[in-house]
């Protein structure tokens, strides 16, 4: 179909405004990041990217923590800010951003629209607070330990927030998404179009929606724009062709919807933290380790038999 509207796969890739506090001050790695200061220059700090989920850890008073998240439910747009009234200026601050995806994935929790947040302060969490701790000084260390150590860490501390913290509205109406069979038709057009770039447009036709209605009805039923489900998916799909096949990179991107490798690698990154070359490295490993694994288990398993055989 023919559009002069920007396709999906565009320049809403452009990367997210970041921290620049310093060396050795920020951690970041896929749907969150973290950084660390002293109270006295936490208001100079940009702002986290809008949205986000943000928590504020004073290593200074133990177990004193703030927890800043979107009024009334997840995904509407704009955060309370975070400030460090109340702390020394001498006190150092760890703040951390976690986005609405990566908190209900590291808990196991499916998007809803009803969802909201329960409260917006807890100092008791021991988990929480360890997790803020092991965060602090992979900041001091300069993120030594990779992306991968960081949402490994960020993970639990997401898991502990959503349980406190999270929950399901059932006493306000359901109102604004798409229905079940426009949504289901839309992901499957967006599933068989991935190597293609496809306009909005498209999509609110599909729906049989105007442009302006489709994205706010795309938005309220996944919890996030159209562009960023698209690019999203995109990426996951090179992800198993990165891990599954033996294709090659420039084969990959095309098959992505990438014309030049060189804007699949900045894309791919900005999502992984990693390179496509890095990923699949680092995948191959994995499963070699795995299949290492079974075959020492299937040994033991072998041994402990002939053992207890007469």
């Amino acid at each position: 179909m023919a559009s002069h509207a920007q396709p999906l796969g565009a320049s809403q890739c452009a990367p997210i405004r970041r921290f620049s506090p310093g060396p050795g001050k920020v951690l970041r790695w896929p749907g969150g990041e973290a950084v660390l200061c002293r109270a006295d220059a936490f208001a100079a700090l940009p702002a986290f990217p809008s949205g986000s989920f943000t928590i504020l850890f004073s290593a200074r008073d133990r177990g004193r923590w703030e927890l800043a998240a979107p009024e009334r439910r997840v995904i509407d747009a704009g955060a309370r800010p975070l400030t460090a009234a109340g702390f020394a200026a001498s006190a150092q601050l760890l703040a951390v951003a976690l986005s609405p995806a990566f908190l209900l994935d590291a808990a196991g929790l499916a998007w809803h629209p009803n969802l909201a947040f329960r409260s917006a302060r807890d100092g008791g969490d021991d988990i929480a607070w360890l997790m803020g701790v092991a965060l602090r000084q992979e900041c001091r260390d300069g993120g030594r330990h990779g992306p991968d150590y960081a949402a490994r860490i960020a993970g639990v501390l997401a898991a502990r927030l959503a349980e406190r913290h999270v929950r399901l509205d059932t006493v306000r109406p359901l109102q604004g998404g798409l229905t079940g069979h426009r949504l289901r038709a839309c992901l499957d057009h967006i599933e068989r179009n991935l190597h293609r770039d496809l306009a909005l447009a498209e999509l609110a036709e599909l729906a049989n929606l105007s442009t302006p209605h489709f994205a706010r009805a795309f938005r309220r039923s996944l919890g996030e724009p159209p562009y960023r489900y698209f690019r999203r998916q995109r990426i996951e799909r090179a992800k198993r062709l990165l891990a599954e096949t033996d294709q090659g990179i420039a084969e990959v991107a095309l098959e992505c919807g990438y014309a030049a490798q060189s804007h699949f690698s900045s894309a791919f990154k900005l999502l992984t933290m990693k390179t496509p070359a890095a990923y699949r490295r680092a995948e191959r490993e994995l499963r070699g380790s795995q299949a290492v694994l079974e075959m020492l288990d299937s040994a033991a398993a072998a041994g402990s038999e002939r053992c207890r055989t007469p």
